[in-house]
């Protein structure tokens, strides 16, 4: 998919560019045994993973995991993604937050320094090659999403159209079948680019800890440390959101309105909301809770900015450090 939309992307983000091949190692092809191997574990573990997260939504197989489809695909997938969204944003930071200290290694980072542009391409590169390397987890990201934008395209057809209406009748403020359509649709959205922005701030973040931080032992300790913050934000988010919606929690509605926002927008970007009988739940609890979505899709365009800043960032200090 990276590679059919490389004509999109700089010269230096693109699969063919002759030093991205040569950062993901394209010359050295498994051989077709080991290729079956890896095929055949990612199988299994995909089929754990689905099992795991069955056996968690029907609560050790004592009750259906859902009241419709949508809402049964989305209780059996929701911890595998949640999971492999946590390795992902690890993934990211682990790729990059020891490109320095691998040059200064290899005894060429004063070589790409004296170079024009040496730095900047290196950099850029190694930023874009977490997606190429990331492709596959990506990918099921995004057929995820899809798959259960689908879901709510189909459930919008109930009632001969008219389930929506019934879902805004009573929420605040009071809104037409158009506007939330439409809010709606940003929340689609947002869902498919939560995954790519937010993967790309975490591979910028781990370059700029690679530019300040040169010496391995310490971009080591860095990463350790990113691993247990960021999962601790993920958990975190998602207990409150839970104890929050199962009742035992109560907030305020600004702080309300704030944590499921920031569940969304760092925890499981966006996932559990694509259940629109959950969604829906959360429009009538929490006033302004429809606004959810357009606010996430606003936060994935920040993201995608700062990522860009913090990229620019560490450029900048890496061609003026000693």
């Amino acid at each position: 998919m990276l590679q059919r939309l490389s004509g999109q992307l700089p010269p230096w983000a693109r699969y063919d560019h002759p030093v991205t091949r040569y950062e993901l190692g394209t010359a050295q092809t498994l051989p077709r045994r080991a290729q079956f191997t890896r095929a055949a574990v990612t199988v299994v573990l995909g089929g754990l993973l689905l099992a795991g997260g069955y056996a968690i939504a029907t609560d050790l197989f004592r009750k259906p995991p859902g009241q419709n489809l949508t809402e049964s695909v989305l209780a059996v997938i929701f911890w595998p993604l949640l999971g492999m969204q946590i390795i992902m944003q690890i993934a990211a930071l682990a790729l990059t937050v020891n490109v320095v200290t691998e040059q200064k290694r290899r005894q060429t980072w004063d070589n790409l320094r004296s170079t024009a542009g040496g730095v900047n391409l290196t950099l850029r590169i190694r930023w874009a090659a977490v997606y190429y390397r990331l492709r596959g987890l990506l990918g099921v990201m995004l057929a995820a999403r899809l798959l259960l934008i689908l879901g709510i395209l189909y459930d919008l057809t109930a009632f001969q159209g008219k389930y929506i209406d019934l879902l805004l009748n009573g929420i605040t403020p009071e809104i037409s079948p158009l506007a939330g359509a439409l809010l709606l649709a940003f929340l689609m959205t947002a869902s498919l680019l939560l995954p790519f922005t937010s993967l790309g701030l975490s591979a910028a973040a781990g370059l700029l800890f690679s530019v300040w931080i040169q010496q391995r032992t310490y971009s080591t300790l860095t990463l350790i440390v990113g691993i247990v913050l960021r999962t601790a934000l993920a958990v975190g988010l998602l207990i409150g959101a839970t104890q929050f919606v199962q009742g035992r929690l109560v907030l305020p509605d600004a702080a309300a309105w704030g944590l499921m926002g920031a569940f969304a927008a760092f925890s499981d970007w966006g996932l559990a909301f694509l259940n629109l009988g959950f969604f829906s739940e959360i429009w009538t609890v929490i006033p302004f809770g429809i606004f959810l979505g357009v606010t996430l899709l606003g936060f994935a365009v920040l993201q995608s900015a700062l990522a860009e800043w913090v990229l620019a960032l560490a450029v900048r200090l890496a061609e003026h450090s000693g």
